[in-house]
């Protein structure tokens, strides 16, 4: 009775804390489009854009890998590789912080805002990496916790700068940044991990621990964010920056909140999956995937449900952005197929086939990018949002393949050759599901001694 109690109270905090995240994501660039004109607003979007590309490369260096990786894993190991991947999140922030220094000072101007970025960036990698860590835990309350603080903090700067009559990039950059600072040492403290401490945590140890997943996981991350840039620079050249500003006000409002429910619950399952493919559990796969199928196509059907009202509403709210209202429906339906794609995406990160995702990806580039030209060329605008959603569709059908494939793999093999890529000799083995149970601690439990740090 009592475990299942913890696992409707784990699943209860979990949706929560994937709400509040996706929610956060979505504000972060939306609150920026009523207080700035958008000439100003595209260099500060711009900066965002380039924390989430760093955030989104070093989560696939470290919070999908915790997910996909630690998940499997007992409490002692799990808390070892926390601190390994937090201090390598660290190390990246730092990197990404350099690099966004430079880049201001030698690029053009529309670089100007990354000056209020780059000192955040660590923190905000870091927060991002705890959250992982706690999810692959299974103690999404404490997720909830960190993104709760995050959240507060930034959200409490932005009320009283605005509130102070401040209109300028550096509010929303640094108010950003201030809720990573928190978050990241709402999670350090907890887990009592000293990530400044440059003896514990073993970086490259990280890295050749888990190079079998993170290379792979990165290059579609890096394809990933090539694609989004290609299709910003195929919009603007074969259209006019405005309709860029048209089609980024359309994905504010529909896309975004999708891809960061996407992101989010993934985050949720892939743990489940991970545990399920390491046990060779073909059946309860299936169940899950068919279970949270049902919710993602629910939470997909809104935003196309939603979509007549994006004219009238763009009209009354933001009128320099009403024409965005016409491409609302394709883009509305590339929200619905992103989160009926989900469940099988996590399957197969659970499965740890992420050479298949990247294959997917590839696939899906190719088809969105080609549907975009020839919509564009077509029917304009609305053409070129068609024709993404064309691409989207045809990456839904060449998942749910590899998936059907994966699964009857998993079935063959039991879980023991992910992307026929064994683990490397040192790496840790996963706990032996006939062993003693593990006792249900996070990465550090708060009542007991410190984390193991190496």
């Amino acid at each position: 009775m009592k475990v299942l109690q913890r696992l409707r109270g784990n699943t209860t905090a979990g949706l929560a804390d994937q709400l509040v995240s996706a929610g956060a994501n979505a504000a972060t660039g939306l609150l920026v489009l009523p207080f700035l004109p958008p000439s100003h607003a595209g260099a500060v979007l711009f900066a965002i854009g380039v924390g989430y590309f760093a955030i989104g490369i070093a989560r696939a260096l470290v919070g999908d890998v915790l997910l996909t990786y630690s998940a499997r894993y007992g409490d002692t190991e799990r808390a070892r590789q926390a601190t390994d991947a937090t201090k390598t999140a660290a190390a990246f922030g730092l990197i990404a912080s350099v690099l966004a220094v430079l880049a201001w000072a030698t690029g053009p101007g529309f670089l100007s805002e990354l000056i209020w970025l780059a000192p955040f960036l660590p923190f905000v990698l870091v927060h991002d990496a705890g959250r992982y860590a706690f999810l692959a835990a299974r103690r999404p309350a404490r997720a909830l916790i960190s993104d709760l603080t995050y959240i507060g903090v930034q959200a409490v700067l932005l009320a009283v700068l605005l509130g102070a009559g401040y209109r300028d990039g550096a509010v929303f950059l640094c108010a950003w940044g201030a809720g990573g600072v928190a978050g990241a040492f709402s999670f350090l403290i907890r887990s009592r991990i000293n990530v400044f401490n440059i003896f514990g945590g073993d970086l490259r140890g990280w890295i050749r621990e888990t190079r079998h997943l993170s290379s792979w996981m990165t290059a579609t991350a890096l394809l990933g964010q090539a694609q989004v840039q290609l299709v910003y620079t195929l919009v603007t050249g074969l259209l006019a920056p405005a309709a860029l500003a048209m089609l980024r006000a359309a994905q504010y409002g529909l896309l975004m909140p999708a891809q960061n429910l996407q992101m989010a619950v993934s985050s949720l399952l892939v743990p489940r999956m991970s545990r399920l493919a390491a046990e060779g559990d073909v059946a309860g796969m299936s169940r899950l995937v068919r279970k949270a199928l049902s919710a993602t196509v629910l939470c997909g059907l809104l935003p196309v449900a939603l979509s007549p009202l994006a004219g009238p509403l763009l009209d009354a709210i933001l009128p320099k952005y009403a024409e965005a209202g016409t491409i609302a429906f394709p883009v509305a339906l590339q929200a619905l197929i992103y989160l009926v794609q989900v469940p099988f995406t996590a399957a197969l990160r659970g499965m740890q086939r992420v050479r298949s995702l990247f294959v997917q990806y590839a696939m899906f580039c190719l088809a969105q990018c080609a549907g975009l030209v020839l919509g564009t060329l077509w029917f304009d605008l609305r053409g070129a949002a068609s024709g993404m959603a064309f691409g989207s569709a045809v990456g839904l059908v060449v998942m749910v393949v590899l998936y059907r494939k994966a699964l009857h793999r998993l079935a063959q093999t039991g879980g023991t050759d992910p992307d026929d890529t064994p683990e490397p000799d040192d790496a840790p083995k996963p706990d032996d599901a006939s062993g003693p149970a593990v006792p249900p601690t996070t990465v550090a439990d708060e009542t007991a001694g410190p984390a193991p740090v190496r």
